[in-house]
């Protein structure tokens, strides 16, 4: 009669496999998304065409991302542009403009129109770095995100191998005891 109560740990085993199987291929899911979203983040950018190319289980990630790295890249260029076009003042008006004159030509040509430094393109600059350095923080938020679905695949794959390996031994030892329970007909 024992085979009955191994035929009930069989269906336990089997759910709890299905269970853990099916949690695994979400995980596996998700960093596969997550991977992508990544990519799509690197620069710093979102594009149309990575927006709507991308995981769909990720677009508010997405949108989230884009709102977040615009204003905080915005409000730092704007305080760092506000800052270094102070600091040129003062040293130009302390030495007479010739600070700008001792700065390197080739250096200053992106911001320089008609003999002046452009704030909007200092701003533009600022801005852009602004969004790289927002973008690798958040790669690297991401990065520790996806080890740690990595150790729970890990662990998962561990406890799906110590299942089946309990499901074998209990298949083995119901077959055995039906076989010993079995009416015997000489």
């Amino acid at each position: 009669m024992t085979w009955a109560f191994l035929s009930l740990r069989k269906m336990q085993l089997k759910q709890r496999l299905s269970a853990y199987q099916n949690r695994l291929i979400q995980i596996s899911q998700k960093i596969m998304d997550m991977q992508e979203l990544a990519a799509s983040v690197a620069d710093g950018k979102i594009t149309y065409q990575e927006a709507t190319s991308g995981p769909s289980s990720m677009f508010g990630t997405q949108l989230n991302f884009l709102g977040q790295s615009s204003n905080i890249a915005y409000q730092s260029a704007q305080i760092k542009t506000n800052a270094y076009l102070q600091q040129m003042q003062a040293i130009n008006q302390a030495t007479g403009g010739q600070y700008q004159y001792a700065l390197d030509p080739n250096s200053m040509t992106s911001y320089m129109q008609n003999g002046q430094i452009q704030p909007f393109l200092v701003f533009n600059d600022i801005y852009q770095e602004e969004l790289k350095a927002y973008a690798d923080q958040y790669a690297q938020m991401l990065n520790r995100e996806e080890q740690d679905l990595e150790q729970e695949k890990l662990t998962l794959e561990t406890q799906i191998k110590a299942i089946e390996a309990e499901y074998q031994a209990v298949s083995e030892q119901e077959d055995q005891n039906i076989q010993n329970d079995a009416i015997k007909l000489s």
